[in-house]
């Protein structure tokens, strides 16, 4: 829940101090949680090792905190990685040929320049 606080403003001979009058104005009322199971990953291909992750998480309340989720979470992350790599190597792949569409086109310009 999204907490609130009113702060008022003093101003005295050209200095500002700033002070909390109300230190929980109540909840914010624009405050909307997320669907319970929403996705929180990068990439939509590694749903299920977060899926498994927060299965185990919930399983194991105890044993999470000594690593009980960890090969879970070390999947989770090698997809993410992974996935972050290809998306890498694909922009790289269309960067390239823009960049030699554009040079092929440059490379036009100044022919026809040179032809004038």
């Amino acid at each position: 829940v999204g907490v609130r606080a009113r702060v008022s403003v003093h101003h005295s001979r050209g200095s500002m101090s700033y002070s909390i009058i109300d230190r929980d104005a109540g909840p914010d009322p624009n405050y909307k949680p997320p669907p319970k199971g929403a996705y929180k990953g990068k990439y939509e291909e590694c749903y299920k090792f977060y899926n498994e992750y927060n299965k185990c998480q919930e399983k194991n309340r105890i044993g999470r905190l000594f690593g009980a989720c960890s090969s879970f979470k070390a999947a989770m992350d090698k997809c993410n990685i992974d996935q972050l790599k290809m998306r890498r190597k694909r922009a790289a792949k269309e960067a390239k040929k823009f960049n030699d569409k554009f040079d092929a086109m440059q490379k036009a310009m100044k022919d026809q320049e040179g032809k004038r």
